[in-house]
């Protein structure tokens, strides 16, 4: 019987990644380092003609979207919905683009460069270590790797299968300030065992990760599968939850990070426990929707005899 291998993490570089079929994966990599020596208005500007570029050549994606805004945001005129997703894309572009700012970044020069809403409430948890409950936002590497700076901690790790490359690239972004970074098959015990022991846990708490260990809740008024996991790790840790977001001003190029007052969470498995989560994340989301992934299907399991929410 053949044994199944299981990830452990980010790759470590080796000199198979130099082959040929690399050679276009290097060469991105290289604009990136490029762009980030260039200044915010030529990123912005690369970020708008790739965003508009995106939206042509990728309608489905666009289409997510449009569905995610008119599903959580009904209300809103379709004008309103519109502008919110031209943002969006144009700040996702953005940000991806600044990875190379990250990757280069020195120690301690991203948490200078940062906004902080909330300021008491980071310094508390660079005193007291927590579950850090943030969102795919489009600040989110930036956030990652800023926190990073100063409060060590560990992270859920999804490895980039199809190019590894570029999960080296990644992990080495994730990792070069000391957090833990495990594939998500390893459970939540070493991120448990790393808050007892007095490290935080960065947690991403919005994704759909399909029915099985998902609890339906609303999220802006629409069911959607939900882990409730977050008031359990909290309760079994002893630990403190804190939200942030990290969020991008396409203006002027700066990242902010912006932390809701520390919260206290049901440690149950059931639909209060994963309602109370999808309240927090509304707080985070709300006073700017634009800075959320809304290019993930945050929908796609639905409840016993729902149908698919992205069907054509």
């Amino acid at each position: 019987m053949r044994r199944k291998t299981v990830s452990v993490g980010p790759s470590a570089f080796r000199p198979g990644l130099l082959a040929p079929r690399y050679w276009p994966t290097w060469f991105g990599l290289g604009l990136l380092y490029l762009l980030a020596l260039g200044g915010h208005p030529l990123r912005r500007g690369v970020a708008r003609l790739a965003a508009g570029l995106y939206r042509r050549v990728n309608p489905r994606r666009a289409g997510i979207i449009a569905t995610n805004l008119r599903l959580c945001f009904p209300h809103q005129s379709a004008e309103t919905r519109e502008e919110w997703l031209r943002r969006y894309l144009e700040r996702h572009m953005l940000a991806l683009l600044d990875l190379g700012r990250i990757r280069r970044a020195r120690s301690g020069e991203l948490t200078r460069q940062t906004e902080v809403e909330g300021q008491a409430v980071l310094e508390r948890l660079r005193a007291e270590p927590g579950l850090i409950l943030t969102v795919h936002s489009v600040g989110l590497e930036w956030a990652a790797a800023m926190l990073a700076e100063t409060v060590p901690g560990s992270t859920i790790y999804k490895p980039f299968a199809a190019n590894p490359v570029v999960d080296w690239w990644f992990g080495g972004m994730r990792t070069r300030h000391g957090t833990e970074a495990l594939p998500r098959e390893r459970g939540m015990g070493p991120h448990l065992k790393a808050l007892r022991s007095g490290r935080s846990f960065f947690y991403i708490a919005d994704e759909d990760l399909g029915a099985e260990h998902s609890v339906f809740a609303p999220f802006f008024g629409v069911e959607k599968a939900t882990l409730p996991l977050a008031g359990k790790l909290a309760r079994a840790s002893g630990r403190p939850v804190y939200p942030v977001i990290g969020q991008l001003d396409e203006v002027t190029g700066r990242y902010r990070l912006h932390f809701l007052d520390p919260v206290e969470l049901p440690a149950t498995a059931d639909r209060e426990a994963a309602a109370a989560i999808n309240r927090v994340i509304e707080e985070l989301v709300i006073d700017d929707p634009a800075q959320l992934m809304w290019s993930l299907k945050y929908f796609k399991t639905t409840p016993p005899g729902e149908a698919d929410r992205y069907r054509d």
